[in-house]
């Protein structure tokens, strides 16, 4: 039951609105130069209504749809020919019967040499100006024949007719004697192909320029730049715009602060792209139906079956107003198939419980949830090998992984205590599970004890933790051994799961020093969400693992910063400070929030942390230094 993570024109997201709106504005403007834009983080579904544009733009035979990915090419050559030469060579591939599109095709072709020659510097002035090969053209021909008499021993025929090819590719007369006359040529050529293989309109679709490197995707921009002027030419482009900017800034470095609030980079995209949608975030009604038609999916295995296409459509129809809280319901579930009941009534029951903590957990990504249910069905198979199937509840182990993904070090804090536990069970989990109900409906509560109050106070006050303590089953009363087993063989561990870029971001804010994570604020700024919260995890982790809390912990640093741009991660924050040993904290730990701690309710919480440092009586100099913030009104400044 491992679900594909890939693009698909199935509409799970309820996305068909984006795309069906993308394909009625090219419709509308056929004749016209356009450049659409679908925006959104990785893995929200960009290449899916990609690929819902590509199906319904296809059904028109007036209308060329070309697919390219920069990243699959990136490496391999100069990224602006290689799209234009990509559109070129498709249009002959569809327009085959068409002797002079191939004709033209392969003209135009041609002039796509020109344009590799920018690259090659004062060589290509030389050539324009001559119309002779310029001598770093002649040296990589000769450069090119010295490899092919290398290998004559090793080569077949075919192989050194290739090489022979390209070192002769260097040696073509340009059709044009300026770079401005040999764009212009192209274009006017352009359109005369379109126009003789009978294409109303060219459509092109651009998925994961968010994935390629900063050059690869600024070249392959510009490359989009020189179809702007030729009517009925519509480019689609799949991109994160935070990721887009990026490339920008790091293509362009010297640039200047913007006179207005929309700096250069921004402008750049929006001069670009004409018509920009986003696709929104999952919501929690969203992430439950969205789980629950993955799960049904990978059981029924058939997109196409009747009974799942009736609960797709129910679906829809529930996500179309989410606010009525329509969902599906298990009757809806158990319709799909009657010969499968009992995995269909699973299914129902974990997307139930899963979907909330999804929504918040995984902030509503579709990408992050179908991996965490692969990983689920992943360990739930492992379960079974080693024969601890009766032992092993699915909704259990789930419930124990989101909080593993999200939540790690209370995970470690669980596992740690089950497996030096005689029978497995954790008290102090069923005791967490009991307090997190009241302790969300009321703002008080009557002391239990000073352990208790401690556990409280480390556990209780970030938000997650007390979602998760809600989630039925209740494990306080469980032997969670077999569980934290199966988990040591294939941990979902944050910092594991990141990117080399991750990593190295999380080593330099570990200890690069102050400045140092001062220099790493822009690109903190620019993380997505999975990605921030992966970072301040692995912060996190560092930071409760000090002894020594005298001075500002290393990690410390990053972890303000990575809270001040993304400001969900305020509250986890500050219920860190709660946890950590006032009696060896410094009095660091009192001031310097203003700039890092901007929520309402926050700032709240932390005003309330200081206020308990100003009455403990373990540590005097934190205490005096607490106490002299209230008095004076600085609080959490």
């Amino acid at each position: 039951m491992i679900i594909a993570d890939n693009e698909t024109a199935v509409d799970y997201l309820n996305c068909e609105a984006i795309s069906k709106t993308v394909v009625s504005v090219l419709t509308d403007n056929r004749r016209q130069a356009i450049t659409v834009g679908i925006h959104g983080d990785w893995g929200a579904g960009k290449s899916s209504v990609l690929k819902m544009i590509e199906r319904d733009v296809k059904a028109d035979a007036s209308v060329a749809c070309i697919w390219f990915n920069g990243w699959t090419f990136q490496g391999f050559d100069d990224a602006k020919t290689v799209l234009i030469e990509a559109i070129i060579t498709e249009l002959m591939h569809q327009r085959t019967m068409i002797n002079k599109v191939q004709d033209l095709g392969k003209e135009l072709l041609q002039r796509v040499d020109v344009l590799k020659l920018a690259k090659r510097g004062v060589g290509l002035a030389i050539n324009l100006a001559t119309g002779l090969p310029s001598p770093d053209q002649i040296g990589a021909a000769i450069g090119g024949i010295k490899d092919v008499i290398g290998n004559l021993g090793k080569a077949s025929a075919a192989d050194i007719e290739a090489q022979l090819m390209e070192a002769s590719s260097y040696l073509k007369e340009p059709k044009a004697t300026s770079m401005p006359e040999a764009v212009e040529e192209f274009r006017v050529r352009f359109v005369e192909l379109l126009e003789v293989a009978k294409v109303e309109q060219l459509v092109v679709l651009i998925d994961d320029l968010d994935r390629c490197l900063p050059e690869t995707a600024i070249e392959t921009l510009e490359a989009i730049r020189l179809f702007l002027f030729v009517p009925g030419a519509a480019f689609v482009i799949g991109a994160d715009e935070g990721m887009i900017e990026y490339a920008v800034r790091r293509h362009f470095p010297d640039l200047p602060a913007a006179p207005t609030a929309v700096p250069y980079a921004r402008n750049y995209l929006e001069k670009l792209i004409q018509v920009p949608f986003r696709i929104p975030s999952l919501g929690v009604q969203e992430t439950r139906t969205y789980v629950m038609l993955l799960l049904v999916g990978s059981i029924v295995k058939d997109d196409n079956d009747a009974g799942f296409k009736t609960l797709l459509s129910k679906a829809r129809g529930a996500l179309n107003s989410p606010w009525l809280g329509q969902s599906l319901t298990q009757a809806d579930v158990r319709a799909v198939d009657a010969e499968k009941q009992k995995e269909l009534d699973e299914a129902f029951m974990l997307a139930t419980q899963l979907g909330p903590i999804l929504a918040e957990g995984a902030y509503g990504n579709p990408r992050q949830i179908k991996r965490f249910l692969n990983a689920l069905m992943i360990r739930r198979a492992i379960a079974e090998a080693r024969g601890l199937e009766t032992q092993i509840n699915q909704a259990a182990l789930g419930r124990l992984m989101l909080m593993e993904r999200f939540q790690p070090d209370f995970y470690e804090h669980i596992a740690r205590s089950a497996m030096s536990s005689s029978d497995g069970k954790v008290s102090e989990l069923a005791d967490l599970e009991a307090a997190a109900v009241p302790k969300l409906e009321t703002k008080g509560r009557k002391a239990k004890g000073a352990k208790d109050d401690a556990v409280e106070s480390k556990w209780l006050e970030r938000d997650q933790v007390r979602q998760w303590l809600q989630i039925e089953p209740a494990l306080g009363a469980a032997d969670l051994r077999p569980y934290v087993f199966v988990a040591r063989e294939r941990r979902l561990s944050g910092v594991a799961q990141s990117s080399s870029d991750t990593e190295q971001l999380i080593a330099l804010l570990s200890n690069g020093g102050q400045m140092a994570v001062r220099g790493q604020e822009q690109r903190i700024r620019l993380l997505a969400q999975g990605d921030a919260n992966v970072v301040f995890g692995a912060l996190r982790e560092r930071v409760a693992q000090e002894t020594t809390l005298s001075s500002v912990p290393e990690a410390m640093h990053g972890l303000r910063l990575v809270a001040k741009h993304h400001a969900h991660l305020q509250s986890e924050l500050v219920a860190l400070l709660a946890t950590l040993d006032a009696k060896k904290l410094g009095i660091w730990a009192v001031s310097g929030w203003t700039e890092f701690i901007t929520e309402d309710a926050s700032q709240q919480q932390l005003n309330e942390i200081i206020k308990s440092w100003a009455a403990q009586d373990g540590n005097a100099l934190l205490k005096r230094t607490a106490g002299q913030a209230i008095s004076t009104g600085k609080k959490a400044n």
